[in-house]
C-alpha cells in the first residue's frame, strides 16, 4: 500500500514537472524585450539594441504611401500596425522625390485628401496621440502602456513637440515607429537661428523635464528606460552659458542634464515644415546604409592624425557599405569642386574640415556654402567643422545648406569648439558596428554640455539593408 501511494506520489510529481515545462514552451520570452545578456553593453548600445529588436519584429512594408497634407497624414498612419509599417510622406517637389529615389518602393500609392480641418487645442494632441498608438494594435495612451507591457517593450526615449508646430506630423511618426511616449511641450523657444537667454533656456529644461516625468517611465540614470530625447519643434539651436557669459552652448547637447551637469538622455532635434519634418523622420526610420563618402582634409600627423578616416573606412566596409575616401595628398579644392559638381548618391557623408559658418577647408583652399553639392538620396552628415551649425535655418550657411540640399540628420558645431570636442570617425565608427545610434556614436557622452548641436532622429542607426515584405501581405 505504501509502495503503490509512494508511485502515485511520484507521478503526480512528474505530472506536474512536465506540465510546467510546457507551460514554460507554451508561453516564450516577451518578443520585445532586451536579452539580460544586453544589459552588460554601455548605454548607448543597449539604446540601438532596443531599435534593433523593433527592425527584427515589425516588418517593413514595400511600399510608399504619399498624402497631400497633415491631416490625410494622421488618417494614414493609422493604419500601421504590428505586421508592418512603411513609409508615408507629405507631398512636395524636392524631398519626396529624394526619399523615393532612395526607397524604390515596389508599390507607391496616392492617397486623396481627406477633406478635413484639423482639430485643436486638446482634441488635436488626443488624435495625434492615438495615431501614434495605432501603429502597436493600441487606440490611446492608456491601452498604449498595456501593449507595451505585454510585449515586453520598453520605450528608449520620449519625443517632445507641439501641438502648434508643423513638424507635429513627424513627432507622431516618431514616436509610433520607436515605441515612444509623446508628450507636448508649449511655448516660444525661439527660432532655429536664435540663442536662449538664461531665464529661457531655464523654462526650456524645466518644461522639458516635467514632461518626461509625466510619461511615468524612469529617465534619471543612463541605461535605464528612457536614453534618449526626440525634440520635434521649433526652438532656438543655441543658449548662453551661465558659467561663462558671452559663450554659446548647443541646446541638443544641454537637453537631458541633471543640474550638476550630468547626463541622463541625449537629445536630438528635428523642426521644418510638414514635408520637410516627415521626410526626416521617414529617412531615419526606413533608410539604410548603402554608401558612404569619407573626406578628410586633416594631414596626418599631430592631433590631427587622431581624425583619419582609413580605420572608419575599413570598418564601414564590413558591413557592406561602399566607401568612397578623399584624404590628403588628393583632398584639395580642386577635388572637392570636381566631386560635388554633380549630385551626390551617398547614404552616409563624414567630412574634416576647417572654417567658419559659410566656408570650410577641404584640404589646400576654402570652399564656400555654393561649393555644398547637391544630393541625389537622403544623406546622414558628420561635420567636423567650427562653427557650422550655426544658423542651421539659413541655407546660406553650411549646415543650412546641408539640410536644405536634403541631409536628413547633421552633427556640427554651433561655435568654435576645439577639435576635441568631435569624435574621432574611427571611434564613431566603432560605435556604430556596435549599434550605438548615428547622434549619440558622434557625441562627447561623458562631457559637460558643450557645442556640438545633433539635428535628426537620436534613434537613428547605420544599418545593413533589411529585408522587406510584399504590400499584398499587408493591405492599406
Amino acid at each position: 500500500m505504501k509502495k503503490n501511494l509512494r508511485f502515485k506520489l511520484l507521478a503526480i510529481a512528474l505530472f506536474f514537472c512536465l506540465s510546467q515545462q510546457l507551460t514554460a514552451c507554451s508561453f516564450p520570452a516577451k518578443p520585445f524585450q532586451l536579452p539580460a545578456s544586453a544589459k552588460q553593453e554601455p548605454w548607448p548600445v543597449q539604446t540601438g539594441l532596443r531599435i534593433n529588436i523593433l527592425r527584427d519584429n515589425i516588418p517593413i512594408v514595400n511600399r510608399a504611401v504619399i498624402v497631400p497634407d497633415e491631416a490625410t497624414f494622421f488618417a494614414a498612419i493609422q493604419k500601421w500596425n504590428l505586421k508592418g509599417h512603411w513609409p508615408i510622406l507629405i507631398e512636395d517637389n524636392k524631398y519626396t522625390p529624394m526619399f523615393l529615389q532612395r526607397f524604390q518602393a515596389a508599390e507607391i500609392v496616392r492617397l486623396p485628401s481627406i477633406k478635413q480641418q484639423l482639430p485643436k487645442s486638446q482634441k488635436l494632441q488626443q488624435l495625434m496621440l492615438n495615431a501614434s498608438a495605432a501603429a502597436w494594435n493600441a487606440t490611446d495612451t492608456q491601452t498604449l502602456k498595456a501593449k507595451w507591457t505585454e510585449l515586453g517593450w520598453e520605450p528608449p526615449g520620449v519625443v517632445i513637440t507641439s501641438e502648434n508646430d508643423p513638424a507635429k506630423t513627424a513627432a507622431v511618426a516618431l514616436a509610433a515607429a520607436r515605441g515612444q511616449p509623446l508628450v507636448f511641450v508649449e511655448g516660444n523657444f525661439g527660432k532655429p537661428n536664435d540663442t536662449l537667454n538664461q531665464q529661457q533656456w531655464q523654462t526650456l529644461q524645466t518644461a522639458v523635464k516635467k514632461a518626461v516625468e509625466s510619461t511615468g517611465y524612469f529617465y534619471s540614470q543612463l541605461g535605464d528606460a528612457i536614453d534618449t530625447l526626440t525634440i520635434v519643434r521649433q526652438l532656438a539651436v543655441k543658449y548662453q552659458s551661465r558659467e561663462t557669459p558671452g559663450e554659446q552652448l548647443a541646446v541638443t547637447d544641454g537637453l537631458g542634464r541633471h543640474p550638476n551637469g550630468a547626463r541622463w538622455a541625449a537629445a536630438g532635434w528635428i523642426y521644418g515644415s510638414p514635408a520637410r519634418s516627415t521626410y526626416q523622420a521617414m529617412c531615419a526610420v526606413f533608410l539604410d546604409s548603402q554608401t558612404a563618402m569619407l573626406y578628410d582634409s586633416y594631414p596626418q600627423e599631430g592631433n590631427w592624425g587622431k581624425y583619419e578616416m582609413n580605420s572608419a573606412a575599413s570598418g564601414l566596409k564590413t558591413i557592406n557599405v561602399n566607401v568612397e575616401l578623399v584624404q590628403q595628398p588628393e583632398a584639395s579644392l580642386e577635388k572637392w569642386r570636381i566631386l560635388a559638381s554633380k549630385e551626390w548618391e551617398f547614404d552616409l557623408i563624414l567630412m574634416n574640415s576647417k572654417g567658419y559658418p559659410k566656408s570650410f577647408q577641404v584640404g589646400n583652399g576654402d570652399a564656400s556654402v555654393e561649393d555644398i553639392p547637391k544630393l541625389k538620396i537622403p544623406a546622414a552628415v558628420h561635420a567636423i567643422h567650427s562653427w557650422s551649425a550655426a544658423a542651421p535655418d539659413d541655407k546660406d550657411t553650411v549646415a543650412g545648406r546641408w539640410l536644405k540640399n536634403g541631409a536628413y540628420a547633421y552633427v556640427g558645431s554651433v561655435s568654435e569648439p576645439f577639435l576635441s570636442a568631435f569624435i574621432p570617425p574611427k571611434v564613431m565608427v566603432d560605435r556604430l558596428l556596435r549599434s550605438a545610434p548615428f547622434l549619440m556614436a558622434a557625441r562627447q557622452l561623458d562631457s559637460p554640455p558643450w557645442k556640438i548641436a545633433t539635428i535628426g532622429d537620436p534613434l537613428m542607426s547605420i544599418a545593413q539593408p533589411r529585408p522587406r515584405i510584399e504590400p499584398t501581405q499587408q493591405p492599406i
